[in-house]
């Protein structure tokens, strides 16, 4: 009795780290992170520098002490700006603005001077990745906002990166030649995908009416091949979303739908045209 209620324990304990691991795996595959070098105008780096990020926001703050290499990092970030900064004993502070990207970690630098002298580098998050290997494409939230869509599907934004189209056998959309229930579709880091035929989450519905609104996608990632292992589950491409969250600001949207209808008839259109005169 002893030996079976250990193997039931210990079947446990494993099942429950398992679990862990993969909830914070998707949070990173749901948010962003920064990570930089402190060093001097010598290029020498800095130890146990003060590094500070705040969220531009909610105004929530960080802090961490860079490595004995000077290195520093911030994980598990949402989406959005923040301001980075850095001081340290007989330096002056330097101030970083730093975009982050969902799936995307950004490089963030520091060069510190002589005290007395501080200043301020603005660092997108739209640079070469050179710590990650993932080839991807970010549609951020001004492109899902301005950009003209018809249908109001935020996943037929996925077609303005390399490789991605739209299967013409279910409307879905396809990376790298892949079929499109083979596309792994992820929402906040939860898998948003048709647990039978695959693809996006209510399949061939999803083609002529939304199944997320376009307005609640803050930003996502498409990653046609070679993911990191944090993704996993297809043998197709990475559709990344995350939602928006709450911030400081009051905002909100309104839209309108218009479909202009054109008869083929001359005698119809000339009619159209009296009336409109």
């Amino acid at each position: 009795m002893k030996k079976l209620s250990f193997i039931f324990l210990t079947v446990a304990v494993f099942s429950l780290l398992f679990a862990s691991s993969q909830v914070f795996a998707q949070s990173q595959a749901s948010t962003g992170s920064i990570t930089g070098v402190v060093s001097d105008s010598n290029g020498a780096v800095v130890p146990n520098a003060s590094v500070t990020l705040t969220s531009k926001a909610n105004g929530s703050t960080s802090t961490t002490t860079s490595s004995g290499d000077g290195v520093y990092r911030f994980v598990l970030l949402q989406p959005g700006s923040y301001t980075v900064k850095a001081s340290a004993a007989n330096f002056s502070e330097r101030s970083l603005e730093v975009g982050v990207q969902v799936g995307r970690t950004t490089d963030a630098n520091f060069t510190l001077g002589v005290g007395g002298v501080s200043t301020t580098v603005e660092v997108t998050a739209e640079g070469v990745q050179t710590t990650t290997s993932n080839f991807d494409a970010v549609q951020n939230e001004t492109s899902i906002q301005t950009l003209p869509i018809n249908g109001r599907r935020f996943q037929d934004f996925a077609t303005l990166t390399p490789s991605a189209q739209v299967d013409p056998s279910r409307g879905q959309i396809t990376l790298s030649g892949q079929r499109g229930i083979n596309t792994n579709v992820n929402v906040d880091g939860v898998d948003y995908n048709q647990p039978f035929f695959g693809g996006i989450r209510g399949g061939e519905r999803s083609n002529s009416a939304f199944t997320i609104p376009q307005e609640s996608i803050k930003e996502f990632q498409v990653v046609a091949a070679g993911y990191s292992a944090e993704f996993g589950r297809s043998s197709g491409g990475i559709v990344n979303a995350v939602t928006k969250f709450g911030t400081n600001d009051l905002r909100g949207t309104a839209s309108i739908c218009f479909v202009l209808k054109i008869s083929p008839s001359r005698t119809s259109m000339q009619m159209h045209s009296r009336n409109s005169a």
